[in-house]
């Protein structure tokens, strides 16, 4: 499916962004865990999230859906059973990553795949390596330090090291050495993606997981860990309110609203609000969400580490704003759905983008943006980001492949044409 893009103004109304998927995943994954039963109240329910229930339940777990919007969840107690067949994890990194490290807490041989990314581009040996030091097994069936992976436990703590340019092998290792049958100290080099490490610092903690943590750099995890089950509701996202955010910054005339946001909650990406305030963006904080007002934006540099999941859309709002923008230490979202910096970089030229490509980001200068023929690459952020860029373009923009959106933002289409955005699938 194509998603024809034509330039927009006037825009006005309310956006109602979906949950947050990465507190989604992490409530669903503790609550598998847990002893007794949780239940998740308003979840991103996705292909992912489905996936993520199809796994767990071959660790053990019983999962199903629930009145009022909930899925209900009986755990496992940390007690894992070894899957009986191969675990697929799709196009998702964080099921990848995270249950390669559950696995090595069971008895038995796990197997885990997953779609072309997965299998090429989310590296796992670090990963592997970390658990091999905590007494685990695991290997690279192809010897290239990708999927197909196979795991063996049990994981018995100790002490491991790996980089942490990616925070997903990270996140997996405090999670998995929770339930280890001894403490574990876990060194990380170069921490990056810090916040999302925080959203899952945060689950444990919630949990009752006394973890020690220094600057993100060592950690001490208690080892045998057991926690009970909980009722919890999903925040909304605000890597998704970012794009309904930027429509109403860039496009003329417009004044959009973003209802549901919590200012207050740990995610990362609320930051970027602060960055476009910089660059001179009207954008106001409410008691029931974000306003954003048509703005003259201003170039600037920016260390996109914090938030690599709006790199892309920065580079559109580069492309807008008067002057420079240089979007620096992201290199990871090389190795995230796409290589996301070379992706971006060939989009924005084939729309008549003065931008130059560097090995951790992009240097972007003020452009006329021209509509063109775009490939998303399977990639829901790369959909959303090329739509706004469609809509501050001359002329029709056609992006493929747009069903991927479905991963974070389902209804994205639907809810950008409500408040006047000239977007249309066919």
């Amino acid at each position: 499916m194509d998603l024809f893009v034509q330039p927009s103004q006037n825009l006005r109304g309310t956006v109602r962004v979906p949950p947050n998927k990465s507190h989604s995943f992490r409530a669903l994954m503790m609550a598998a865990l847990a002893e007794g039963t949780s239940r998740i109240g308003d979840p991103a329910v996705s292909a992912d999230w489905m996936r993520g229930v199809e796994a767990l339940e071959m660790f053990g777990a019983s999962i199903e859906p629930a009145a009022g919007n909930a899925w209900k969840v009986v755990g496992t107690g940390g007690r894992l059973r070894t899957p009986e067949d191969v675990i697929n994890c799709g196009n998702s990194g964080i099921i990848f990553r995270f249950f390669t490290a559950l696995a090595a807490c069971c008895e038995g041989y796990s197997v885990l795949t997953g779609d072309e990314s997965i299998r090429r581009i989310r590296i796992c040996q670090p990963l592997l390596d970390a658990l091999i030091s905590l007494g685990a097994w695991g290997v690279s069936t192809k010897g290239d330090g990708h999927a197909p992976v196979v795991v063996r436990g049990p994981l018995k703590g100790g002490r491991a090291e790996i980089d942490g340019a990616d925070s997903q092998p990270v996140s997996a290792l405090l999670i998995a050495a929770s339930l280890a049958e001894a403490p574990t100290e876990l060194i990380v080099h170069d921490p990056g993606e810090k916040p999302w490490v925080g959203v899952t610092l945060w689950w444990l903690e919630r949990c009752g997981v006394a973890i020690e943590n220094q600057d993100f750099r060592r950690y001490r995890i208690p080892g045998g860990s057991r926690w009970g089950g909980f009722e919890t509701r999903i925040p909304a996202d605000w890597s998704a309110a970012m794009y309904p955010i930027a429509a109403g910054l860039l496009c003329p005339n417009s004044e959009v609203r973003v209802t549901g946001l919590d200012p207050g909650d740990v995610q990362g990406d609320k930051v970027v609000l602060d960055v476009l305030r910089e660059m001179g963006a009207n954008v106001e904080v409410a008691a029931d969400g974000v306003v954003a007002r048509t703005s003259r934006l201003r170039g600037r540099k920016i260390d996109c580490n914090d938030f690599v999941d709006q790199f892309m859309l920065l580079a559109v709002i580069g492309a807008c704003a008067e002057g420079e923008t240089v979007l620096h230490n992201a290199e990871i979202c090389r190795h995230k759905e796409c290589d996301r910096v070379s992706e971006m970089y060939n989009a924005l030229s084939a729309m008549g983008a003065d931008v130059e490509e560097r090995p951790d980001g992009l240097v972007i200068r003020h452009s006329r943006l021209h509509g063109a023929r775009l490939d998303s690459r399977s990639d829901h952020r790369m959909v959303m980001t090329l739509a706004i860029a469609g809509m501050v373009a001359a002329g029709q923009t056609i992006i493929n492949d747009i069903d991927c959106v479905k991963k974070t933002f389902p209804n994205f289409i639907e809810q950008m044409a409500a408040i006047a955005c000239d977007v249309q699938k066919s």
